[in-house]
């Protein structure tokens, strides 16, 4: 990746300074606003939703029209500085990959449909791409890396704020499905109890204002969570918890075990105190009576459909656009889509065939050798605790996989968000803009970056005439 520097012309006018350094404050609030805004079918007083009225109804999400937003921030950057290069990374070919793979088969949907449109896929895996291509040219500079994790913690307390407002003043009867329906939205706040724990193993200075922030504001996450009922990221934030006890390293495993009591706890007393009986019934209806529990039903009857379309289509996958087949029929009262299905790993052979599921295990075979080599190779407190963060949003990622739409319901942009954070953090430890030349293993074993050896190039005229000799 390039070093973040904007050139200005000669002589650059104070004018044109000011009006750079404006446009940057501006993507970092937009950037920030894509993580947390947005909502479905509930409301809450602290989204814009002010912005549909500038625009058709029912055209795009709102955090879909704050990446449009940043994206045409960045445009305007870009002529000011006349810097129009474009940013290196890890995971560009992952990313062009999937776009070539979705496009495709978007292609072939709308050729059976005889149809040009915007499909509901639209708003949802192709936005992964996007977002990233975009929050890479955003955010170049390594040091930068240090206002991604501010503008993270950020969102999710605003987040957290948007579930208890829902929670005591919606009267949207859909609430009784949860105070946050988005998928984003359940694991941005579980991503903010998990870094508030990992607050307590930090002994930095650089983050203290921050670390006590979360800290006040730990009660109101946890409380936004369980309120939430997104059970999936309940599950993951103790599944996480739990492989702390091996990632914080030896001196803090103590600290960590009352860390585990205190989030046990937290989570009875909060369960006590909202609807125990809502959450009960939603956490353990799926696993005592899945037939009576509506969204654990539909998963049962989804799973084998999908696997059937899936035999039937190994190649290209049923193309974007158009339903996969019910070999077994679906309940008619259930509030299901034949769009997507509830398995991310099983959404990109569904969709995009071996193309996209390929893919889609590069992006994260990269993703996971990028922090495991950052973890081994951290040498500050402010590494630790970014490497930690990174390590446990895709140990939950990887856990919802299994359970979830990950690739849509803004997970798409917060995907693209924190891959970012892994390419500057990337950078900033080693100076590289890739890892594909380095070898993991050696590396763990040794704590330091260790590099296949290059093939030395062959004379061609040389071996020539050695040989003749």
């Amino acid at each position: 990746m390039t070093d973040f520097t904007i050139e200005l012309s000669n002589a650059p006018s104070e004018g044109r300074r000011r009006a750079l350094f404006s446009i940057r404050s501006l993507l970092y609030f937009f950037a920030w606003l894509c993580l947390w805004q947005g909502w479905n079918a509930t409301y809450s007083i602290f989204q814009l939703n002010f912005v549909y009225g500038w625009f058709p109804p029912n055209a795009l999400l709102l955090h879909e029209y704050f990446l449009i937003f940043t994206c045409i921030l960045l445009v305007l950057e870009k002529v000011l500085s006349g810097n129009y290069t474009l940013a290196r990374s890890y995971f560009t070919g992952p990313m062009l990959l999937i776009s070539f793979a979705l496009i495709l088969s978007w292609a072939q949907g709308m050729y059976i449909v005889q149809q040009f449109g915007i499909v509901y896929e639209a708003h949802e895996s192709i936005l992964i791409p996007i977002s990233f291509f975009i929050f890479i040219n955003v955010f170049r500079d390594p040091k930068e890396r240090k206002i991604l994790l501010i503008l993270f913690f950020l969102a999710s307390i605003m987040k957290a704020a948007d579930s208890i407002w829902v929670y005591y003043f919606s009267t949207n009867p859909q609430k009784g499905w949860g105070t946050l329906l988005f998928w984003r939205d359940g694991f941005l706040i579980c991503m903010g109890i998990v870094g508030t724990l990992l607050f307590a193993h930090y002994r930095g200075r650089t983050y203290r204002w921050l670390r006590n922030l979360m800290f006040i504001s730990g009660p109101v996450l946890m409380f936004g969570l369980i309120i939430s009922f997104r059970r999936t990221f309940i599950i993951g934030l103790f599944f996480s918890v739990g492989l702390m006890f091996f990632s914080v390293g030896k001196g803090r495993v103590k600290r960590q075990f009352w860390l585990f009591l205190l989030s046990i706890i937290g989570l009875v007393v909060f369960v006590l105190i909202s609807d125990p009986l809502g959450i009960i019934g939603r956490l353990f209806g799926a696993l005592i009576m899945p037939t009576e529990e509506g969204s654990a039903y539909i998963r049962l009857m989804e799973y084998p459909n999908i696997l059937m379309n899936i035999y039937h289509h190994p190649i290209f996958g049923i193309p974007i656009g158009t339903p996969w087949f019910q070999y077994y029929r679906m309940p008619i009262f259930a509030n299901y889509t034949q769009f997507g299905c509830h398995n991310s790993y099983l959404y990109w052979p569904l969709r995009t065939g071996i193309i996209g599921t390929v893919a889609f295990f590069w992006f994260l075979g990269r993703t996971w050798k990028a922090i495991l080599i950052n973890l081994r190779t951290e040498k500050t407190e402010e590494d630790f605790l970014m490497n930690q963060l990174l390590l446990h949003s895709m140990i939950i990622y990887n856990f919802s996989c299994f359970f979830g739409l990950m690739y849509a319901d803004a997970m798409n942009i917060m995907t693209g968000y924190l891959l970012v954070m892994v390419q500057l953090q990337m950078t900033h430890q080693s100076g590289l803009i890739s890892y594909r030349k380095v070898r993991i293993w050696k590396t763990f074993k040794s704590k330091k970056l260790i590099f296949r050896k290059p093939v030395m190039p062959i004379n061609l005229s040389t071996s020539r005439s050695a040989r003749s000799s």
